[in-house]
């Protein structure tokens, strides 16, 4: 995964032209659908299992309305219904207590069979996030969601990365929950970096120490891979995390606050 500020300049100084209007609260579904999306949501995501009922009406709901707004471009693998099913529902297990889910930013994304490189680069990539889209390797998407001992998931990874571009970089689709909250998270976290650098260990895995936003986005795939460890290892961290995205994974509904503020 590309270091964030090593490339930042080059990355995010386009324009975007594509308007998405703001996400609803709830778009109606249908039983079929509900039930489609259920068998294969549920198949992989052990977040969206623990999700009482309605909620998970609420989370189908949100993942067929940000598939739908997004183009999907399949490369070394054959297009596949499933495939930006179980991608949309990363971006919204992530959003999922934020009222702008969309990320509406993005139009595009690309999954990829497995890691790449990019342009002259020799370092090979699992996932990126450019102005264009967001990019995945198909491969380390499911390696991610099967294996929860490591603490990587490469989609929550760059989902997170997706979600602070589109609240600080993008022009619309901003929530003002999430921008005002990880202000304060990132206010917040010189103590822990502090405290990494003096102990030289941590519970997070070393590529969080590259800058703030990697040390952003792998918290959040701690969060979320492994929300007791985390808690347990690193509680300021953990309570950060639940403010700033208005979740508690260790809870049954996730959410936090229904109106965020």
């Amino acid at each position: 995964m590309r270091t964030f500020l090593r490339k930042l300049k080059e990355l995010f100084s386009g324009g975007h032209d594509n308007v998405i209007p703001v996400a609803p609260d709830e778009v109606i579904i249908s039983d079929s659908l509900y039930n489609n999306y259920s068998f294969v949501i549920g198949s992989l995501f052990t977040y969206f299992n623990e999700l009482p009922e309605k909620e998970k009406r609420k989370f189908i709901s949100r993942v067929h309305h940000f598939k739908e707004n997004k183009k999907f471009h399949y490369i070394g693998l054959e297009t596949n219904e499933d495939t930006a099913i179980l991608v949309s529902a990363s971006a919204v297990q992530v959003t999922f207590g934020l009222k702008n889910y969309l990320l509406s930013h993005f139009n595009d994304i690309y999954i990829l069979a497995d890691a790449y490189r990019m342009d002259e680069d020799e370092e090979l990539y699992i996932g990126h996030v450019a102005p264009d889209g967001i990019y995945l390797s198909w491969k380390h998407f499911l390696y991610g969601y099967s294996n929860r001992s490591d603490n990587i998931n490469v989609a929550v990874h760059e989902m997170a990365h997706a979600l602070l571009y589109n609240n600080f970089f993008a022009q619309y689709g901003i929530d003002s929950h999430f921008r005002l909250n990880y202000e304060r998270f990132s206010s917040s976290t010189g103590p822990i970096l502090a405290d990494v650098i003096t102990s030289r260990r941590s519970y997070l895995r070393s590529y969080a120490f590259s800058n703030l936003h990697e040390f952003w986005a792998v918290s959040v795939e701690a969060f979320f891979e492994n929300p007791k460890g985390l808690k347990e290892n690193m509680p300021e961290l953990f309570e950060a995390l639940c403010k700033v995205l208005n979740q508690d994974p260790l809870t049954p509904h996730k959410t936090l606050k229904s109106e965020p503020c």
